[in-house]
């Protein structure tokens, strides 16, 4: 499960993107902490989820590589370890390099008007990527499946509240919320959303009830993530006035991309009657490049949509099958395999 997840020094290094052999100093100067656990027959040093969350969380607060050399060197002084404030500069330098950026997007949807795309898979994938980065999540199903709830490892949603609860029932949004992880939480989903458009569509202001219930807990947040059902609904449309970035989760398929017309006609519409102008990404997702038809649908989707389309594509991989059957992030199954490699890509796309 995701909230048990530990990382090995050197899986620390590869998602700090720094070099392994700098993780001792930085241990030694106190920015991170290990610990022993038993994994399998073998007793491992590992870094807790919360460690590494409060590392991100130390370097975005740094203004510049320049600010957290300082910072370094001045949490260096007195160090035994010769040259240990030196190599902790040059650490967090490299490392802010890549975290210190300012979301601009700070609510955003997963959306396709078509299902099977693997859209509820890639968000609770992207949710948990972002909390590993040290972001405060609010990751919100929509989706009367519920399959974001379960890839987050919730099995009992169908007796907590929910979206409904707030929109229809009135019910105060952070009563709604529930922690699933170290710096996530969540709004789950269950069967009662399947019946929500009717009384929804009886509501004043109808379109903005999600946004302004949002906006009561925002500032709690770095991020507020939502997957929606796979449908042109007012549940949708509600999220997508209250979204500043879209996301359009296409698989490599013919029938996926022959939807993407109605999907980015649909968002269009939304912008125009309510005068938003949103930020849309779509990403191809389960790419196998020995598949001809995939590699024409994604030159298709780049020609077509080259405004619009992710520099990231995620490849169809077991990896992605796996993790959602232990509900946890691909990170935990395999760190170095092509999934985490394009989960990682793809977060830091979307958080740009």
């Amino acid at each position: 499960m995701f909230k048990e997840i530990v990382f090995t020094p050197n899986e620390f290094a590869a998602l700090a993107k720094i070099d392994k052999s700098l993780v001792p100093a930085i241990e030694g100067q106190g920015f991170i902490k290990t610990h022993r656990k038993r994994i399998g027959n073998v007793d491992r040093k590992v870094i807790s989820l919360e460690e590494v969350q409060d590392f991100f969380k130390m370097i975005r607060e740094f203004d510049t590589a320049e600010h957290a050399a300082k910072k370094a060197s001045e949490m260096g002084t007195g160090a035994e370890m010769a040259g240990t404030a030196a190599i902790v500069n040059e650490a967090i330098a490299e490392a802010t390099t890549h975290f210190a950026p300012r979301l601009s997007q700070k609510t955003q949807m997963f959306y396709n008007v078509k299902g099977g795309t693997g859209k509820s898979t890639l968000t609770a994938q992207f949710v948990m990527m972002a909390s590993m980065l040290g972001y405060r999540i609010l990751a919100v199903d929509l989706d009367g499946q519920g399959h974001l709830t379960v890839n987050l490892d919730i099995l009992d949603a169908h007796e907590r509240p929910t979206i409904y609860d707030v929109l229809i029932n009135d019910l105060p949004i952070d009563q709604a919320v529930m922690n699933v992880a170290p710096g996530l939480d969540l709004i789950p989903a269950n069967l009662s959303l399947c019946n929500i458009e009717i009384p929804l569509n009886n509501k004043t202001r109808r379109e903005y009830r999600l946004s302004e219930a949002l906006a009561k807990i925002a500032d709690q947040y770095d991020l507020i993530i939502a997957d929606t059902n796979p449908a042109a609904s007012i549940l949708n449309g509600s999220m997508l006035v209250a979204s500043d970035r879209v996301n359009v989760v296409c698989a490599t398929n013919p029938l996926s991309f022959h939807g993407m017309s109605l999907v980015m006609a649909t968002i269009e519409e939304m912008q125009r009657e309510f005068k938003r102008a949103l930020d849309v990404k779509i990403i191809p997702n389960m790419y196998d490049n020995r598949e001809v038809i995939s590699q024409e649908v994604l030159g298709e989707l780049r020609s077509q949509f080259s405004e619009f389309c992710a520099t990231s594509v995620v490849n169809r991989s077991a990896d992605l099958n796996e993790a959602t059957k232990r509900r946890t992030t691909v990170w935990d199954v395999s760190s170095k395999g092509i999934a985490s490699q394009d989960i990682v890509s793809l977060t830091h796309e979307l958080l740009i």
